[in-house]
């Protein structure tokens, strides 16, 4: 079967976009990549004809179809590729799959952003200790993902294998740093919160992959953007 041709309108700030990043650095799919600038308003054409909504990533399909949503586009670039082994064959992993990227996308990323944007400190304590919570249950589906025969004990979520479920979250893990650059509290770490060792075992193992790393921006590049949302 011929590979499609695939255009991908991608902002390199964007950790929704950074999913779609991932899938292709993963699967080694060639494409094209067209920048789109979130700071200005969108231009008509993307508006018109890619996406009305004006959000990345998007991704053309052999100059027709289009994919909206970061989460869709990721998984059509896994599906194209099978062999790369991001989706799980096994159905119970597949819904812990879901199920891990569901959780953080409801409940603890939005815990992270209301401890990391509120300005006044003794404000942001009370929140950093509901983000503390919300790690603690990350911690245990960590610890509770079924192992199928081959995953190994390694410290992705699936065990050895990088697979879907660190790929979407990678992007945020990038940017977990920013929790105390805006404010006064304390950075979370494993040795106050040994409870929470397999987060951050987890947490490790994806910024420490290759393809995470060249997709993230530098620190100092994210705490000057993100800057915009402290309250």
């Amino acid at each position: 079967m011929t590979a499609p041709k695939l255009v991908l309108y991608n902002s390199n700030l964007c950790p929704y976009a950074a999913r779609a990043v991932l899938a292709l650095a993963e699967t080694n799919q060639e494409h094209e990549v067209v920048p789109i600038d979130l700071s200005v308003p969108r231009p008509e054409w993307y508006l018109k004809d890619i996406n009305p909504y004006g959000q990345v990533p998007a991704l053309k399909v052999n100059d027709e179809d289009i994919i909206l949503e970061s989460l869709f586009v990721a998984e059509y670039v896994a599906d194209l590729h099978p062999e790369a082994g991001l989706l799980p064959k096994d159905a119970l992993q597949r819904a812990q799959t879901r199920y891990l990227i569901h959780h953080w996308g409801a409940r603890t990323q939005p815990a992270h952003h209301k401890a990391t944007f509120t300005a006044d400190s003794a404000e942001a304590a009370p929140l950093r200790a509901a983000l503390i919570t919300e790690l603690e249950k990350v911690n245990s589906l960590l610890l509770d993902a079924h192992r199928v025969e081959g995953d190994g004990n390694g410290p992705f979520f699936l065990g050895d294998k990088f697979t879907f479920a660190d790929l979407a979250i990678a992007p945020f893990l990038g940017r977990f740093f920013l929790l105390g650059q805006y404010n006064d509290i304390k950075e979370i770490t494993k040795d106050e919160f040994p409870q929470l060792e397999r987060f951050f075992e987890w947490k490790e193992a994806i910024l420490g992959r290759a393809s995470v790393q060249k997709a993230t921006p530098s620190q100092e590049t994210l705490t000057t953007n993100y800057r915009k949302w402290v309250k």
